[in-house]
C-alpha cells in the first residue's frame, strides 16, 4: 500500500440559516450540474472525427440513454467525490507548515504552495463500487481515472497561456512541482504500469521500459478516450516525460479520509474527548468561510498565517480545561406552546401565543444548555454528580425566591405581578457551573429547562396547574 504524509429577531436568524443551507445545496447540485456538462462537452469533442449527421445520431443515442448513464454517475456520487476532495483539503490545512499555502479547485483539486515556489498539484478520485469483498474496486492500469489525471497534469505541463510551449519551461516547471494522485480505490497486482513506474523512480529500470508500456498501453486499449489521453500524454519530449513521471505519486486505499482529519488533529494536541467537538466546529467554520469566499469570487487559498488567525482558538478551546460552547443550532418541536415551562410562562402573562419569535428563542436557549451538559458529561469535561449539583444549587436558588415572592399577594392581580418579579429577578442570575460562569441565555436556558422537567414555576400555584 502506498502511503505518503508529506510534512514539506429570531425568526430573522431561523431565516438566514435556511437560506445559508439553501445556498449550500444549490452551490453543491450547480457544481454537480456542471460536471455534466463537461461529459456533454468531451462527448461532442470525441466525436469530431465523425459527420454532423453521425455526431446527431450519436448526441440522441447518449440524451435518450441520460437516465443510465446518469445512474451510474448519479448526485450522489459527484457530492461524496466532492466531500472527498474537501476533507483531504481539511486534512492539508492541518499539517500546514510556516509559508506555506493549500488551495481547493484553485491549481488542481487541492494543492499545497511550499517555500520556494514549489507545489503539489493532487488530484482526487474516489468510487462508491466495490468488489465482491466489499471493498473498494482496484485502479486497474487503463483505468480512465488514472489516464486523465496524467493526462490533465500533462497539459498543464505544456500550457502555452503560462510560458511553458516549449522544453525548458517545462522542465522548469516540473522541477518545482510534485504531481500526486489520491484515491480510495484498491491497489491491484495486475496493474503492470504502476508496478514498473515504481521500479523506474526506484532506479530498477530506465525510462525506455516505462516508455515502452505506454506504447504498448495505448495500443492495447480499445476505448478512444484512453487512447487519446496517452497519445497526448506521449507527445511530450522524451526528456519532459522522463523528468514528468519521475514526479509521479499515487496514494491508494485512502477511504477514511475523515479518520485521517480526525487523527491529525490528535497529532495537533488535542485531548481525544475532545476531537469529535474540535473537527465539527473547524469543519463547519471552513465550510462556511470557503462558501462566503466562492461567492465573493474570490479562490479558496489557506496559509499557515491564515489558519492560526482564523482558527486557533477552536484549538485553544480544544486544550484548555474550561467548558466549551461550540454553536450548533437546535432542531425545534414541531409545538412550541406545547412545552411545559411556555405554559408555565403562558400563565403569567410573561408571553402570548402571537410571541412566537420569542417563544423559539426562549425554547433555543433551554435545548442549548441542555445538549452542552450531555456533551460535557460525555467528553469528560465534567461528572454526572457535577450537573446534579448545578441542578440543585439553580433549584435553591428559585426556591429561596419563591418562598418570599407572594407575601402579602391576595388579589390574582398581586399574584401575577409577583410572579413576574420573580421571573425578572432570575433571569438576570448567571450561574455557575464549576470555575464557568454562564452566559444570561444558558443562564436563563437552565431556568426553562428546570420548568420543562417540572421542577419549578412561577405562578403562586403552578404545581397546581400541572395536575
Amino acid at each position: 500500500m502506498r502511503h505518503l504524509r508529506h510534512t514539506s429577531g429570531a425568526t430573522n436568524k431561523s431565516t438566514f440559516r435556511r437560506s445559508i443551507i439553501c445556498l449550500q445545496k444549490a452551490f453543491v447540485s450547480l457544481s454537480a450540474f456542471n460536471s455534466g456538462d463537461a461529459t456533454k462537452i468531451q462527448f461532442i469533442a470525441d466525436l469530431g472525427v465523425k459527420s454532423v449527421r453521425s455526431q446527431q445520431k450519436n448526441w440522441a443515442w447518449h440524451v435518450a440513454n441520460e437516465k443510465s448513464f446518469t445512474d451510474k454517475t448519479s448526485a450522489d456520487d459527484k457530492i461524496i467525490g466532492f466531500e472527498y476532495q474537501y476533507y483531504y483539503f481539511l486534512d492539508r490545512i492541518l499539517n500546514l507548515k510556516s509559508g506555506q499555502t493549500v488551495g481547493l479547485e484553485v491549481k488542481d483539486d487541492v494543492h499545497t504552495s511550499l517555500d520556494a515556489d514549489f507545489n503539489i498539484l493532487v488530484q482526487l478520485k474516489h468510487t462508491v463500487r466495490n468488489n465482491s469483498k466489499g471493498d473498494p474496486v482496484a485502479l486497474t492500469e487503463l483505468d480512465s481515472d488514472l489516464w486523465k489525471t496524467i493526462y490533465n497534469w500533462s497539459q498543464v505541463i505544456s500550457d502555452e497561456a503560462e510560458g511553458r510551449k516549449l522544453p525548458p519551461q517545462q522542465l522548469q516547471f516540473i522541477e518545482k512541482t510534485e504531481f500526486h494522485l489520491v484515491s480510495n480505490k484498491s491497489e491491484s497486482r495486475q496493474n503492470e504500469f504502476l508496478q514498473t513506474l515504481d521500479r523506474f523512480k526506484a532506479g530498477e529500470v530506465d525510462f525506455n521500459t516505462l516508455s515502452n508500456r505506454l506504447k504498448y498501453l495505448e495500443e492495447k486499449t480499445a476505448d478512444e478516450s484512453i487512447k487519446g489521453y496517452i497519445a497526448a500524454v506521449r507527445k511530450l519530449r522524451v526528456a519532459v516525460l522522463e523528468e514528468f513521471f519521475r514526479r509521479i505519486y499515487i496514494e491508494l486505499e485512502l477511504d477514511d479520509i475523515i479518520g485521517r482529519v480526525k487523527c491529525s488533529l490528535l497529532e495537533k494536541i488535542i485531548d481525544e474527548d475532545k476531537i469529535e467537538t474540535v473537527f465539527a466546529r473547524l469543519d463547519s467554520s471552513i465550510r462556511t468561510d470557503n462558501f462566503i469566499a466562492v461567492k465573493r469570487g474570490e479562490s479558496i487559498l489557506i496559509s499557515f498565517d491564515d489558519f492560526m488567525k482564523r482558527y486557533r482558538r477552536i484549538f485553544d478551546d480544544g486544550r484548555t480545561k474550561k467548558l466549551v460552547f461550540p454553536r450548533f443550532t437546535p432542531e425545534l418541536p414541531d409545538d412550541i406552546f406545547a412545552q411545559r415551562f411556555i405554559r408555565r410562562l403562558l400563565e403569567i402573562g410573561d408571553i402570548s401565543e402571537s410571541d412566537e419569535e420569542l417563544a423559539v428563542d426562549y425554547t433555543t436557549y433551554k435545548l442549548r444548555i441542555s445538549r452542552y451538559l450531555q456533551q460535557w458529561v460525555q467528553e469528560g469535561d465534567l461528572v454526572s454528580e457535577e450537573i446534579d449539583a448545578f441542578h440543585e444549587e439553580v433549584f435553591v436558588r428559585w426556591r429561596n425566591e419563591f418562598r418570599v415572592a407572594f407575601r402579602g399577594c391576595s388579589t390574582p392581580h398581586q399574584i401575577i405581578d409577583a410572579a413576574m418579579g420573580l421571573l425578572i429577578t432570575l433571569r438576570r442570575d448567571k450561574f455557575k457551573l464549576g470555575d464557568t460562569e454562564l452566559s444570561t441565555t444558558l443562564s436563563n436556558g437552565e431556568l426553562y429547562y428546570l420548568s420543562d422537567a417540572g421542577q419549578i414555576g412561577w405562578h403562586k400555584d403552578w404545581s397546581a396547574n400541572e395536575q
